[in-house]
C-alpha cells in the first residue's frame, strides 16, 4: 500500500507543476508583433526588427549558416535592406501553443520586392514557404529565441553536363 501513496503523491505532484496554457494570450502578442513586419521589412528598420530577439537569440535562414545574438540579426536584416526598393515581408502565424512562458509558432511567410527592383542575380522577386519560431515571455514581454524557416520554391537544377565532343575519324 505504501507504493500506492507515493505514486498517487508523485502523479499529483506532476500534474500540479504543469505549466499554464497560455496560447490565447502568446497568439494575441506574436500576431501582433507579426503585423509590424510588413512596415519594418519596407521600411529598412533592422533595428526594430531586432528588438523581437533575445540578446541571445539565434535564426537560421535557409542556405546559410545559423547567427546567434541581437547584433548578428540585426546585421542580417540591415543587408537584407541595401536593396532598393525594399522587399515586404508577411508573416501569418497558423498556430501558437503556449505553455507558461513559452510559447511555439507554426506559420507561412510571404517575401516580395516591388516590381521594377534591380535585385541581384539570382535574388527572386517573390518567394514564401513555412517557418517555425520559438517564443519566450521575458519581462512580460514575448521574445523570439529560435527562428527557422525555407522557402517552398525548389532549389535550382544544375545544368546538365556538356556531351563530350564527338571523336573526329581519323583518315
Amino acid at each position: 500500500m505504501r507504493a500506492h501513496s507515493y505514486l498517487a503523491v508523485l502523479l499529483l505532484a506532476a500534474f500540479a507543476c504543469k505549466p499554464a496554457d497560455t496560447s490565447a494570450s502568446a497568439k494575441q502578442a506574436i500576431d501582433a508583433a507579426n503585423a509590424q513586419w510588413p512596415r519594418l521589412t519596407s521600411g529598412g528598420h533592422a533595428d526594430s526588427i531586432a528588438e523581437f530577439y533575445t540578446a541571445d537569440a539565434v535564426i537560421m535562414p535557409p542556405n546559410m549558416a545559423s547567427m546567434k545574438g541581437k547584433d548578428a540579426i540585426r546585421l542580417f536584416f540591415a543587408v537584407i535592406n541595401t536593396i532598393d526598393p525594399r522587399p515586404t515581408l508577411t508573416l501569418r502565424a497558423e498556430t501558437v501553443t503556449g505553455f507558461g512562458d513559452m510559447a511555439l509558432e507554426k506559420g507561412r511567410w510571404h517575401w516580395a520586392y516591388p516590381a521594377g527592383a534591380k535585385l541581384p542575380p539570382g535574388t527572386p522577386a517573390v518567394d514564401s514557404g513555412k517557418y517555425l519560431v520559438h517564443w519566450m515571455q521575458r519581462n512580460g514581454k514575448w521574445l523570439i529565441v529560435d527562428d527557422i524557416w525555407n522557402s517552398d520554391a525548389p532549389l535550382p537544377m544544375a545544368p546538365a553536363p556538356a556531351s563530350p565532343p564527338a571523336a573526329r575519324p581519323r583518315h
